[in-house]
């Protein structure tokens, strides 16, 4: 119970409360120079470009907290061409979210409680796509205690015209 739990917890938010080890690989767009992981970075197992492999303070720069690498020569143009193995997660190294382990762990516990006196909530959450347990109010509810990521969408057209813009300035 408690790792479908947890599974409903992974699937709800990116953010993890142990060390977790992933494989992620990107294309190159020949123009910018950082990639976006998921944060914090504990460690770089391996960094290849073009099947080269990057050593770190030499081919890039690591900002942990953000969850960034920087490469200093670019990132080159390719298809999957950037593989990345690293470790993640809210470990004892930070203490931003280590406040918030208690009540994760209290989610999980509430979640798989709750699974155990409703069997019928069992085969829904085993599914593919645990998200399907997101529908039931009580799971929601338990849920709310759990930091999500956070990200920000522009609203309105993608570019705005010079008359507007000036407008938008005085």
């Amino acid at each position: 119970m408690l790792e479908i739990a947890q599974a409903i917890i992974h699937a709800y938010t990116d953010y993890r409360w142990t060390s977790t080890s992933i494989t992620e690989t990107f294309s190159g767009d020949g123009e910018s120079a950082w990639l976006e992981l998921r944060a914090p970075i504990i460690s770089v197992t391996t960094f290849t470009i073009d099947n080269v492999s990057q050593t770190e303070d030499t081919d890039y720069e690591i900002r942990k907290t953000e969850g960034r690498i920087r490469c200093y020569s670019g990132l080159p143009w390719g298809h999957d061409n950037i593989v990345i193995t690293y470790a993640y997660g809210w470990t004892d190294t930070y203490g931003f979210y280590n406040d918030t382990l208690p009540l994760v762990k209290l989610a999980e516990a509430q979640i798989a409680l709750y699974i155990k006196k409703n069997p019928l909530m069992l085969q829904r959450a085993a599914l593919p796509g645990v998200t399907l347990a997101f529908q039931d109010a009580q799971i929601i509810q338990y849920l709310a205690m759990v930091p999500r990521t956070i990200t920000f969408t522009a609203l309105g057209p993608e570019s705005i015209t010079e008359e507007r813009q000036g407008r938008l300035l005085d």
